[in-house]
């Protein structure tokens, strides 16, 4: 088995770990310390909420800094394509501070888990968020169970695992706001299950994997433990 070391050797271009510092206001695109990631998200969410959100104030200077100097995104977020649920928005980051991956229903794949990685050896992102959200329309098409059109099928493919073991209800089907909770849990497990280097990354505390459901009528996030 190879060492993450190594693995970060094969991507080639892990020397912008380097950069990753903890964020300010005055230099806000260098970084996250891995610390501070769940306390500047809950931060950014309560702006966001409070109408306080400050990332336009020094939005022209991410586009020069991370243009010319690259990107050092500290977090990467796997969430739905919902247009209801922009990372950035939601947690008042900017340019250059989220590594994003959006499909129906923040569903992991083989493109989601290489891109995480990608992230992981190249890039410096030292924390993942599994961000799913309430009135998700996939994850109540997977709980509804009935055939869909075209290639939507796969993102049902891809949730309906997650619902194995959920109470039922008298309609025979278990409830879309305990399948949502539980779709995010699978597929934030399903990250390291299936990517060695993310889950050598775990073990070794490198990286931390936080899950959490954003409420599309409050713009409130809730983190899951």
């Amino acid at each position: 088995m190879m060492k993450l070391r190594e693995l970060r050797g094969v991507a080639a271009i892990a020397t912008t770990l380097a950069l990753s510092a903890c964020a300010t206001h005055t230099e806000p695109w260098r970084g996250i310390a891995p610390g501070a990631a769940l306390a500047e998200l809950k931060a950014g969410n309560e702006r966001f909420l409070d109408g306080d959100a400050r990332t336009h104030d020094w939005l022209h200077e991410r586009i020069h800094e991370t243009g010319t100097e690259g990107q050092v995104p500290s977090i990467g977020v796997l969430t739905c394509a919902d247009s209801r649920t922009p990372p950035e928005l939601i947690f008042d980051q900017g340019i250059g501070s989220l590594f994003v991956v959006r499909i129906a229903g923040n569903s992991q794949s083989d493109v989601a888990i290489g891109t995480f990685e990608y992230g992981i050896a190249a890039l410096g992102v030292h924390t993942i968020v599994v961000l799913g959200h309430t009135k998700c329309g996939a994850v109540a098409a997977a709980v509804a169970g009935k055939p869909l059109p075209g290639m939507m099928t796969a993102f049902v493919a891809a949730i309906t695992p997650a619902l194995a073991g959920l109470p039922k209800g008298a309609d025979g089907a278990p409830s879309t706001s305990e399948a949502e909770i539980a779709n995010c849990r699978w597929q934030a497990a399903q990250l390291t299950a299936r990517s060695e280097i993310l889950a050598m990354a775990k073990a070794s505390g490198e990286l931390t994997i936080l899950c959490a459901i954003y409420d599309v009528e409050t713009g409130e996030v809730r983190f899951l433990e």
